[in-house]
């Protein structure tokens, strides 16, 4: 279970310290109006119903019985590796549970609902982003721009609770905010994965894949048809416009990340200095690795040669710690 407390009397008032006093009564579960959530009541523990010889006063379970109820403590009934690594503002911002902009990625949703990342697109983009960035360089984008897919959720689901608590009845006159709870999970990988499109439809806008295992069409115009619909459903407000907000999150973070390679390694350069020079004598030139870039965004990635293909082989194992 995924748990919150809060005075559910729309005032405050009730302090933090109160509400962490109170007895949550975990006997009891109450749907929460209007919403899909469930709660415990949480009362206030000097209001216990006492009979005349001052005996708590207690139900048919044996569950003692309170008159004043000073908040709702929220949960969610989901797996217990969900609840701790489930991303949402709440959690991952309010209560400073940082590790949430991570974890969420490796938690699984219904890919029915994504179905960005189980066809050949991926495939696809997956093994051109590795051909140019490697193994290890794929992985670490993944995670950036899945990280900024829940910055993006953040931004976007706070600025919709400000409205609706500061300005209510102006979320009908702004498109794109998310009005949900804040406590609203968010898991799965597609942030990132959108990240990755991006970033191989920079690299090999030309590359064919098949979308659906069925119709053909370069990467770049199905990347972009992807995005397309992903920013129409947010606007609209469409059904898990929660989870198109991280997709536009992650698209925009591998956008400006492939653009600016040198930013990803500094983001991930925690145990070792990446800006020192590394290039091991045999790694090719420059101009040589430019030239074969501008060959496989004209002509695709199966035009290169065994020889240009080790040669971005190489670079890879070179630029790994530095900036080239």
């Amino acid at each position: 279970m995924a748990h919150r407390r809060a005075d559910d009397s729309g005032r405050t008032t009730y302090s933090p310290a109160e509400l962490r006093s109170g007895v949550v009564a975990t006997w009891i579960t109450r749907p929460i109006p209007k919403t899909q959530y469930l709660a415990h009541p949480i009362f206030d523990p000097k209001s216990k119903v006492v009979d005349r010889s001052s005996a708590p006063v207690r139900d048919a379970q044996g569950n003692p019985q309170y008159r004043k109820q000073i908040g709702i403590e929220r949960l969610t009934p989901m797996p217990v590796v969900e609840a701790l690594g489930h991303f949402s503002t709440g959690k991952g911002f309010f209560e400073m549970q940082f590790w949430r902009f991570i974890t969420f990625q490796f938690l699984h949703a219904d890919i029915t609902q994504h179905p960005v990342q189980h066809d050949g697109t991926v495939g696809s983009s997956g093994g051109l982003s590795r051909s140019t960035s490697g193994a290890s360089g794929t992985s670490r984008s993944t995670l950036a721009c899945g990280l900024f897919g829940a910055v993006g959720y953040f931004v976007l689901n706070t600025l919709g609770w400000m409205v609706l608590k500061f300005a209510p009845g102006w979320n009908e006159m702004l498109p794109a905010l998310l009005f949900d709870d804040p406590y609203t999970p968010l898991i799965g990988a597609s942030a990132g994965v959108f990240g990755v499109l991006m970033a191989a439809a920079y690299i090999a806008p030309s590359a064919p894949v098949v979308i659906m295992f069925v119709v053909p069409m370069r990467l770049r115009t199905a990347v972009y048809i992807f995005l397309g619909v992903a920013v129409l459903n947010l606007l609209r407000g469409g059904h898990n416009a929660g989870g198109d907000a991280a997709h536009v999150g992650g698209a925009i973070a591998g956008a400006i990340l492939v653009r600016r390679a040198h930013w990803l390694r500094d983001f991930f350069d925690v145990m070792g200095d990446s800006r020192r020079p590394q290039r091991r004598p045999d790694a090719p030139s420059p101009a040589t690795i430019d030239r074969i870039l501008d060959k496989v965004r004209s002509e695709g990635l199966e035009s290169l040669t065994p020889a240009e293909r080790e040669a971005l082989r190489r670079e890879t194992v070179a630029a790994r710690g530095a900036v080239r």
